[in-house]
């Protein structure tokens, strides 16, 4: 099973209802392809994790790869996992507000280093505790 985190610049602007159609599409394509993770929203940009099936993984992000609305897609972590990280969350939402950002380990106030290609190596372990961050404290299922 592969797990990516990745990030991607919004063309134009999402607002609430932009996102909420964005949210219910994706859930119903990741029911339906056997996809689960959560999906982060902040000043344009998206940064998402995924995780399923290799191939159905790597098919979903060359879609967003190739779809108008997603720019400067760039994969900061990709790792096999034996077990899913969020098994009941088709696709988790959290919009974040600067009240949550300076709750989370790693706070950031922006995603623009990382998700411009800006990631090193000395970065992942960051990615890594924000998707742990989340991880621990989801809801039953979103």
């Amino acid at each position: 099973m592969l797990s990516v985190v990745y990030t991607s610049a919004a063309k134009g602007s999402f607002d609430d209802s932009d996102l909420a159609t964005l949210l219910m599409n994706s859930r119903s394509n990741n029911r339906r392809l056997g996809l689960t993770g959560f999906l982060l929203y902040r000043d344009g940009l998206f940064l998402q994790v995924l995780e399923g099936p290799d191939e159905v993984v790597r098919d979903r992000l060359a879609i967003i790869t190739a779809d108008p609305r997603h720019g400067d897609v760039a994969v900061l972590v990709e790792d096999e996992v034996a077990e899913r990280r969020f098994p009941s969350w088709s696709m988790g939402y959290e919009a974040v507000t600067d009240e949550l950002a300076e709750s989370i380990p790693g706070y950031r106030s922006t995603f623009d280093d990382i998700g411009r290609g800006a990631l090193g190596a000395a970065d992942q372990p960051a990615v890594r505790q924000l998707v742990q961050w989340f991880q621990n404290r989801a809801p039953e299922a979103a």
